[in-house]
Order: structure tokens, then C-alpha cells, then sequence
């Protein structure tokens, strides 16, 4: 994904509707030209950045990873048919796709908080910051499971997708196929980003996220093509990632900033006299961004 591209998303993320936010979460105009934004610390808000809630989705997608993993053998048949292959130019044009991973989505998001430190844009910066937390947590948390897991790629296992080599993902390529890497972080690109719109304009999240969710879907059905993962690697992948993302812009609207947090995003704290905090931050940031 372009940068420009990431650039126009932050723009459209900096709509008047930016008034919206999370449950424990409001903002107030003063006369001193400053915006007030209240972040409760109380008892509504969940205190760790998981939830039990997480724990039935993630026996949710254990079960869909499991069924999918059964038809594993089958889809990668299908996949390496000639007809769905098909010419050395589509097979050239899903190899280029295939790029947009998790280095350049990181270099974008980099980009993004950057622009909006330059910019003077609190919203630019802030969705930038938090795509950007999203796919560091969603890389280190691959590679952990990655790494000990050592799944056999299909291209060096072709009839056996329950080729597990316990260790050796850390140490070879060909046995770090569970999970998707590009699945994990092309949904958890997506799922930053649809949070962040869901807080400033719900309106627009329901074109937003299926167009979101469809691009973050590319990476990881090239490298099925491209016979590098299986689709129970993708399924996967993209469980993770949209957890991750989910829950960085959930965590991150619905707590007090954290110090490093207050540095990035060049915000002050102050009690707000009433058991919670006060997050100040320049009104032309939150909605002079047009």
C-alpha cells in the first residue's frame, strides 16, 4: 500500500465527525481555545489490555483454524492447478502483491504519526501511533508462536500440511508457515484503522471496513497462490491481527495515556477532580484538521 494512500486515510479520519468516542471517553471546549479530554480510570473501563471476552474468541478461531486445517491438503491442490495459476503474468502481477507486508505497512504507519507531528494533526498522529503499536505487537507475537510451531511451508511440503518441526521456525524460512504474517498484519492494519474511524465517525464505518477488511485480505490469499502458506496459516493470521488492532485502539481510547504515549502525541495530564484525568490537547488539532 502506498504511502499517499495511507496519507488520504488519515485526511479522511480528520472529518468533522471526530467528535465521537469511546464509553469513558468526551471531549470539552474551553475559552482558552483548548480541547479537554476526559479519560476515566474508574471502575467501567476493563483494567488489562485482554479480556475474558478475548478468550471465547480465540476458542472461536482455534475451532475454525482446526476445521480449516482438515481441508488444508485440498485447498493447495486447488491452488497450484494451472487454471487458477493461470499465465506467468497474473503469476507475476500476485508476486508483486505478495510485497506489501509487514515492512513497508510499518514504514506507512511510521509515515502517517509522522505527518501528523509536521502537520500539527492530533488525529493523523494519533491514528498513526496506534497502527503502528498494532502491527509491532502483531509481529512479535507471530514470530513467538512462528518460531517454537516450525510448520512446514506447502512448497516444501506439498501432501503434508501437519509437518511440524518443532523449533526450527526460528531458525529456517521453509518452517514459518503458522500464521500468516501477511494475513496477521494486513488485518491488523485493517482493524487499526477501522477502530480509529469507528471512534470519530461510525458513519462511515460501514464502508469503510468492508473495503478495509477486503485489501486485507490480499496479502494473505497471494501467498496461498504463491504456495507458501496454507489457509488454515491465513485463517490464522488474520485472527490475530484483527484481535491485535482491535484491542491497541480499544485500550488506547478507553485508558489514561501512558508516558511514552504523552511524549508521541505531545498531550499534558492533569487530575480532572473526580477520580479520573485530564488529556489537554490544542483544539485546532482535534478539529481545525479539514
Amino acid at each position: 500500500m502506498r504511502i499517499r494512500t495511507q496519507f488520504a486515510i488519515g485526511l479522511l479520519l480528520c472529518a468533522p465527525a471526530a467528535a465521537s468516542r469511546a464509553q469513558d471517553s468526551s471531549l470539552v471546549s474551553t475559552q482558552a481555545g483548548t480541547a479537554i479530554e476526559l479519560r476515566s480510570d474508574s471502575g467501567h473501563v476493563q483494567k488489562t489490555f485482554f479480556t475474558r471476552h478475548d478468550l471465547v474468541r480465540v476458542g472461536v478461531a482455534a475451532a475454525v483454524t482446526g476445521g480449516v486445517m482438515v481441508y488444508d491438503k485440498k485447498i493447495a491442490r486447488w491452488t497450484r492447478q494451472p487454471h487458477v495459476q493461470g499465465s506467468q503474468s497474473l503469476h507475476h502481477t500476485v508476486d508483486q502483491l505478495t510485497r506489501l507486508n509487514e515492512t513497508p505497512l510499518t514504514i506507512a504507519a511510521v509515515v502517517t504519526y509522522g505527518l501528523g507531528r509536521l502537520t500539527k494533526s492530533q488525529t493523523t498522529a494519533d491514528v498513526g501511533l496506534h497502527w503502528t503499536e498494532a502491527l509491532l505487537l502483531t509481529d512479535v507475537i507471530s514470530q513467538a508462536i512462528r518460531g517454537p510451531l516450525g510448520r512446514a511451508r506447502p512448497r516444501v511440503s506439498q501432501d503434508d500440511p501437519f509437518k511440524f518441526q518443532f523449533g526450527t521456525g526460528f531458525t529456517k524460512f521453509e518452517n514459518r508457515a503458522f500464521p500468516s504474517l501477511h494475513s496477521a498484519v494486513g488485518f491488523a492494519t485493517a482493524s487499526a484503522i477501522v477502530g480509529e474511524i469507528r471512534m470519530r465517525n461510525p458513519d462511515a464505518t460501514w464502508y469503510a471496513a468492508p473495503v478495509l477488511y477486503g485489501l486485507a485480505m490480499v496479502p494473505g490469499l497471494t501467498r496461498m497462490y504463491l504456495n507458501q502458506h496454507w489457509a488454515s496459516d491465513v485463517v490464522s493470521g488474520a485472527f490475530i491481527g484483527q484481535l491485535i488492532g482491535s484491542r491497541v485502539v480499544h485500550y488506547a481510547h478507553t485508558h489514561r495515556r501512558t508516558k511514552l504515549d504523552r511524549a508521541l502525541l505531545a498531550t499534558t495530564v492533569m487530575p480532572d477532580g473526580h477520580g479520573g484525568t485530564m488529556v489537554m490537547v490544542s483544539t485546532q488539532s482535534l478539529f481545525g484538521d479539514r
